[in-house]
């Protein structure tokens, strides 16, 4: 089998399109398309199917990609340690992440790993939960920040990194605004602003209402960001309760009104997952590390 178009079909599957492969490759589409032909005429199999203007792997196609993971990974996790012997750290690192850490935590991790470590191209997904585990699954991250409870295959692993405070926040032209500690009856009528429904943030602040508060769940929309949600909140369109690293700033610029609910204590927590079954590169390791050491920092700050 030719490497270099299992290389192309790898490319390809990964971005599940053959002018963005294009692109990325600086090789014509007409190129890569013969050389994924040649490629199924050699296993005798179909690998792609195309709908609209859409392709998509074939079973067939599914399980070469599969393999074709494992060959690449591994030609990777070479070049990373023949760079290591040689005092080197060389390499690319692909990291998920859902919202919160995503966008207020792993920025500054991965500004403080590309100081010290120039020469490793860092890649930052973010997505909500399910979003990011479906990355891991297609093995298109090798490892991922996400906050709130998991429940994964068993082939990948997770360990608790740190709790956040879940803090409810409002308005300051909320009537509510007015108070710094209320009782939790006067949040029997209003209006919740949440994350989308298939996130971990929607799960959370459900459950924080409903049986924390136990009081009914009432919401006035749902949006796909946290930035968006701020900016309803600070628009008097609802209230909403929100991990406190995400709203520390607006909180004290004034934007937004953090209020203590009967001195009920809620938090979050951000897990780090990664697969059981795969040999972490050096670079990979070494960013793990960093999280550990640097997220404490910035999530009590």
């Amino acid at each position: 089998m030719d490497l270099y178009h299992l290389w192309l079909f790898h490319n390809v599957s990964q971005n599940l399109s053959f002018t963005k492969t294009a692109e990325a490759l600086h090789i014509s589409q007409p190129t890569i398309s013969m050389q994924v032909k040649k490629l199924e005429d050699e296993v005798g199999l179909k690998l792609f199917e195309r709908y609209g203007r859409n392709i998509y792997l074939t079973q067939y196609g599914e399980i070469l990609y599969s393999y074709s993971q494992k060959i690449f990974n591994l030609v990777e996790e070479m070049k990373a340690e023949i760079h290591s012997i040689k005092g080197e750290m060389f390499g690319k690192l692909n990291i998920g992440a859902s919202n919160t850490p995503g966008i207020y935590i792993l920025p500054d991790i991965m500004g403080t790993f590309k100081e010290k470590y120039p020469n490793v191209k860092t890649n930052l997904h973010i997505g909500n939960t399910y979003e990011i585990q479906s990355m891991m699954v297609l093995n298109q991250v090798d490892i991922a920040v996400i906050g709130g409870e998991l429940d994964l295959p068993k082939s990948f692993y997770a360990e608790k990194l740190i709790d956040d405070l879940m803090v409810l926040v409002v308005s300051p032209s909320h009537p509510l605004a007015n108070y710094d500690y209320i009782d939790r009856r006067l949040l029997a009528n209003q209006m919740y602003i949440a994350h989308e429904s298939n996130s971990n943030l929607y799960n959370a602040i459900e459950k924080i209402v409903k049986k924390n508060l136990k009081l009914p769940f009432n919401t006035a929309m749902t949006l796909g960001s946290i930035d968006a949600i701020k900016h309803a909140v600070a628009a008097n369109l609802g209230i909403s309760i929100v991990p406190l690293t995400s709203v520390k700033q607006d909180i004290q610029l004034g934007m937004l009104k953090r209020i203590s609910v009967e001195g009920r204590v809620w938090t979050y927590p951000y897990n780090l997952v990664y697969y059981k079954d795969r040999n972490l590169t050096i670079p990979t390791k070494v960013m793990i590390q960093t999280i550990k050491e640097k997220i404490g920092r910035i999530v009590s700050d």
